[in-house]
């Protein structure tokens, strides 16, 4: 008995190797070609999840929180006021809101317009100047009130002159020159005979001949605006630019005066 199971050992151990080889060949085959056992087996992931860039830019672009109040003596803000572009001209907005009450309210999408003013014409060029102020893409909620006295309503004296105001070297109109000009609008609109008078100083210092130039180019931006108000050119007087002699503020040497004749 012990005889025959010696006799086949050798025979079992060759049977054994046989199988070994085929199974470390299919092991092979299998990696090669990737039918081999992944790593989700032992519960290891190598797969990875897209971070949404998309939506974390536009996060940190977002200024939900911000919100500001103006008036013409100052501004407040709170949030994150980083990307809110027109802070920086901060001091045109209170220039705009020239007033015992006027005030703009909101956010980085939406502003409020508050207060009381004497007339309508001066209630929508505010709403023009905000508007331009803050661009297109803010929607603008002119709210301001138009006061309606019996004393305004009996009133039919010519407005005084106005003084518009350029800054040195310039021929811009200043922003609140809207407002400033909304009376004699609102007179020539209702008074078709009467005509603008316009005015354009200069410094007497420096070339003449350039200071004159520079007064009559201030006096045609202002007869731009009055154009633009909806008063005919033909009513619009400019009259030949004067000197300023004597004084020290030089601001009165970069002014156009308006009046009524």
């Amino acid at each position: 008995m012990n005889e025959q199971s010696t006799h086949h050992q050798p025979s079992y151990t060759l049977w054994t190797w046989v199988v070994a080889a085929l199974l470390a060949l299919i092991l092979l085959w299998m990696l090669l070609t990737g039918h081999g056992p992944s790593n989700t087996c032992c519960g290891v992931s190598t797969e990875t999840t897209p971070v949404d860039a998309g939506l974390s830019s536009e996060a940190s672009n977002s200024n939900s929180d911000f919100t500001f109040s103006a008036t013409s003596s100052g501004l407040t803000t709170t949030g994150d006021g980083r990307n809110i572009s027109w802070l920086s001209q901060a001091a045109t907005l209170n220039t705009i809101l020239d007033g015992d009450d006027l005030q703009a309210q909101g956010n980085d999408k939406n502003v409020v317009l508050s207060g009381n003013v004497d007339s309508e014409t001066i209630k929508q060029q505010i709403g023009v100047n905000a508007q331009a102020f803050f661009g297109s893409g803010i929607v603008i909620d002119n709210q301001i009130a138009v006061l309606a006295s019996d004393e305004a309503i009996a009133s039919d004296s010519v407005p005084a002159t106005i003084k518009v105001y350029f800054e040195s070297g310039k021929t811009t109109l200043p922003s609140d020159a809207g407002i400033s000009l909304a009376a004699m609008v609102e007179w020539l609109k209702s008074h078709p005979e009467s005509k603008a008078i316009l005015s354009g100083y200069h410094d007497p210092k420096g070339n003449k001949a350039s200071n004159e130039q520079l007064a009559k180019e201030r006096a045609e931006s202002v007869e731009d605006a009055l154009e633009d108000a909806g008063i005919d050119d033909d009513r619009i007087d400019k009259r030949k630019p004067q000197s300023v002699d004597g004084g020290t503020d030089l601001a009165e040497a970069r002014r156009v005066e308006v009046s009524i004749e």
